[in-house]
């Protein structure tokens, strides 16, 4: 199913929404009103994949900085259907990334995984398919797609759009010392729960994050109803800049604790590292449960 129109990360809406989310983040404002986002008990985003065929700067998965052909497995995706079908969860949406999804080599099994699990259990719930819809082989899978599977396209060439510069963190930023980065972004509101390789995240972008800085914070099983995942949102969202309100750019940026972050991936292993803002520094690889530590293939 094609869309109307390419889909765009950056306009000004986002932008000014961006901007208000900065300001009602500040820690006077949540000690007032409480945290403005929640994570979603509807939405799912899950990262099926870090592959992708595209090089795009500043990329939220890290894909071009810290390239990996980490896959989550078919036995994963059931495991979260089963634990979603005993928690009575209601999704509304799912949707498949990366990466770009389509490149994962079970994409087809995978969503008949989630397409038999819609007919059972959750006859309206859609089904999306995010892609950059880049490439012969990423083109040829989206034209097989079976009936009532949506398509979100950024229909990308390889030329630099613009993007949030994912990579410079509010925690090098002394515009943020008054945040309250718990209170999260508007990502767990429009985008929903993250289900990655390395386990469930209050958004997918988190998963990506521990990816490269090794905390190994995700959950192993689908959260249950009262977990609000905010210990994970003090973790990841001072490294994230899609918290607060930045100006989109097409150029690379990196502030130095995602310079720092890149450097040790390329020319070591990851180990421990000192979060600049979180009692939860230290955290060794060594410590997550290997059940979500997906083999590359």
């Amino acid at each position: 199913m094609r869309p109307d129109k390419i889909h765009r990360n950056v306009t000004l809406e986002r932008m000014v929404l961006d901007f208000w989310q900065f300001v009602r983040s500040q820690r006077m404002a949540t000690r007032r009103l409480g945290p403005q986002f929640r994570r979603s008990r509807r939405l799912v985003e899950i990262d099926i994949t870090y592959r992708c065929n595209l090089q795009c700067a500043n990329c939220n998965r890290s894909c071009t900085q810290a390239p990996s052909k980490r896959d989550l497995s078919t036995t994963r995706v059931a495991a979260f259907i089963d634990q979603s079908i005993a928690a009575g969860a209601r999704w509304k949406r799912i949707r498949l990334l990366g990466g770009e999804p389509t490149l994962h080599r079970d994409f087809f099994a995978i969503l008949d995984q989630l397409m038999t699990y819609r007919r059972a259990y959750r006859p309206k719930m859609r089904i999306v398919v995010c892609t950059n819809g880049s490439g012969p082989r990423v083109r040829q899978v989206l034209s097989h797609l079976p009936n009532g599977i949506e398509v979100k396209n950024t229909f990308k060439n390889g030329s630099q759009r613009l993007f949030r510069p994912f990579n410079k963190a509010p925690a090098d930023s002394s515009l943020f010392r008054f945040s309250d980065f718990s209170a999260g972004c508007r990502v767990l509101k429009d985008c929903g729960l993250g289900v990655t390789p390395l386990g469930y995240y209050p958004c997918a972008v988190a998963g990506g994050i521990d990816r490269i800085f090794g905390f190994g914070l995700g959950r192993k099983t689908l959260p249950s109803a009262d977990d609000t995942l905010r210990d994970q949102l003090a973790v990841f969202c001072p490294l994230c800049g899609h918290f607060g309100f930045s100006w989109p750019t097409k150029k690379v940026k990196l502030s130095p604790v995602w310079a720092n972050a890149y450097h040790r991936i390329r020319f070591s292993k990851p180990s421990s590292f000192t979060h600049p803002r979180s009692s939860s520094a230290g955290l060794k690889k060594s410590q997550v449960d290997g059940e979500f530590r997906e083999a590359s293939t």
